[in-house]
């Protein structure tokens, strides 16, 4: 078995990898700041 895989050696464009990032990144530290706001309630 011999399989060829062809590589895309196309680069992405910045903002569209800024977009992305960002698509990740800010529900992540909502819900991190979130989460440490509540944590904070329960020791006060």
């Amino acid at each position: 078995m011999n399989a060829k895989t062809s590589v895309s050696s196309k680069q992405s464009s910045p903002v569209v990898i800024a977009i992305f990032w960002a698509y990740v990144t800010i529900p992540l530290v909502w819900g991190v700041w979130s989460t440490l706001q509540k944590a904070m309630a329960l020791f006060h």
